[in-house]
């Protein structure tokens, strides 16, 4: 479930030259800066690195650098194999470098296309909720974010090859990213590539996951089909027909009887068809009876459950 994670490697924990590892680079850059001297970048696997004459830094995806890709999720033993061939390739041992940024996620088969869960998503406590687009849903702080986005979407933006088992899915993608002071966050005294590999940190990190999205207040109102909103007046009865809902059906006979107690209509049969109105609301904007979020729940619930 390992993402974006990135490095540094400090020249003297390391007892290394950092600029005898720009021979293994491709695409080489060379800076110099008065301030912060001669510096160098350029690119193995999916990673993107950075040289200074006082350490490495490495910027990147673990899934990426192993599948080319983050639609599958990368394990516990795959994140060994995608450091392993990282230090390989950079001819450092990478187990020993520190992480200063974690992105922990992986993708969800929905029975609908993502952005359709979002607004079940409604806030968490410290968090800033951010709709960025109608395909991502954000949950700010300034150390953690949470992120949910729709990875056939993304994939195809970027031209990213999807899996021919995925092809016709709706794939959710949900990532905890840990982008600064991970090790306090976590309550460790360091986190590094060993670290990612050892089976209790990585079931720790399963159980924040999950317990993360447990913290999202959400709604259990009922989903309505949103392809049959088309003018002005559609949105404005399809949002009856969702309040309609949420008070309970049998409310309509309750506000039916509370007209009649107050003599509305002179007419009886305008009591049969405001009720036969608010009723069909409901069938025209195909409003169903279901908790939406329940579905999410449940998967993320079954993922936290199977964690090895």
């Amino acid at each position: 479930m390992f993402d974006t994670t990135n490095f540094i490697i400090n020249r003297n924990d390391f007892n290394i030259n950092p600029l005898d590892t720009l021979e293994y680079l491709e695409n080489v850059s060379e800076h110099y800066n008065e301030k912060k001297g001669f510096s160098a970048s350029g690119k193995i696997g999916d990673y993107t690195v950075s040289i200074y004459e006082n350490g490495i830094y490495l910027r990147g995806s673990l899934a990426k650098n192993l599948y080319l890709s983050n639609v599958q999720t990368l394990t516990r033993e795959d994140a060994e194999k995608s450091i392993q061939k990282l230090s390989d390739g950079l001819h450092i041992d990478i187990k020993k470098g520190k992480v200063t940024r974690l992105d922990f996620s992986t993708v969800i088969q929905t029975s609908r296309p993502p952005a359709d869960y979002y607004t079940y998503l409604v806030s968490k406590p410290y968090y800033e909720r951010v709709l960025s687009t109608n395909n991502t849903l954000y949950f700010n702080t300034q150390k953690t974010q949470l992120v949910f986005y729709d990875k056939i979407k993304d994939c195809k933006a970027k031209k990213i090859p999807i899996p021919q088992n995925y092809i016709g899915s709706n794939l959710m993608r949900y990532e905890l990213r840990y982008l600064r002071e991970i090790a306090r966050q976590l309550k460790v005294d360091t986190i590094t590539g060993a670290t990612l590999t050892d089976p209790q940190f990585y079931y720790k990190l399963v159980q924040k996951w999950g317990d993360e999205f447990k913290k999202i207040k959400k709604t259990n109102d009922n989903m309505m089909v949103k392809d049959n909103i088309k003018t002005p007046g559609d949105g404005i009865n399809a949002y009856c027909a969702i309040l309609i809902l949420q008070n309970g059906i049998d409310n309509i006979d309750k506000y039916i009887n509370d007209l009649k107690a107050k003599g509305t209509y002179s007419d009886p049969g305008y009591y049969w068809r405001v009720k036969n109105g608010l009723k069909k609301l409901i069938t025209d904007y195909n409003m169903k009876n279901e908790n939406v979020i329940n579905e999410l729940e449940i998967a993320i619930d079954n993922i936290v459950k199977n964690a090895m």
